[in-house]
């Protein structure tokens, strides 16, 4: 579904952890992923959309992270670390679901903005459909591995 504000996404990502453990770890990931521009991607494998590529398109990013008034809510903005005009921008709302006492769920909706105007729109409904979906999906597995790996490891300790 695509608007004047942009392309809604919704994903969400079970973590095998607590979210007693899950949110501390969750938290330190954030403010990492905020510190370092350019430490994390949004990464897409093109076969993902059904072109006969192999490769691999991988977009160093920064994020800006806030806290959304709840403890276990934030919002967020992604955006290409360098020639952010070229890339679409994220703007959206991450949530850490409690799913019983040995898992949760981490959640990110939000909307996304094509870069390039009408040629951008008609690339990322072409060509590109599915791209950003398929790569806020991977940087959401992503964070909830980092996220599983933290907290056991802090549990651990």
């Amino acid at each position: 579904m695509s608007s004047a504000q942009g392309v809604f996404i919704s994903t969400a990502t079970a973590i095998p952890v607590a979210d007693v453990y899950a949110l501390p770890a969750l938290e330190t990931v954030l403010t990492e992923l905020e510190k370092h521009p350019g430490s994390t991607s949004l990464a897409l494998n093109m076969q993902e959309l059904h072109v006969p590529l192999q490769a691999m398109v991988s977009v160093p990013v920064q994020a800006q992270v806030l806290a959304d008034g709840e403890r276990h809510a934030w919002h967020v903005e992604i955006r290409a670390a360098s020639r952010p005009q070229m890339y679409p921008t994220f703007d959206g709302a991450l949530r850490l679901v409690p799913c019983g006492e040995r898992a949760c769920e981490l959640r990110l909706q939000g909307r996304y903005q094509v870069p390039l105007g009408a040629l951008g729109r008609v690339l990322d409904s072409t060509f590109l459909r599915g791209a950003a979906d398929a790569s806020i999906q991977r940087f959401v597995r992503e964070l909830a591995h980092r996220v599983a790996m933290l907290a056991r490891w802090a549990k651990l300790a």
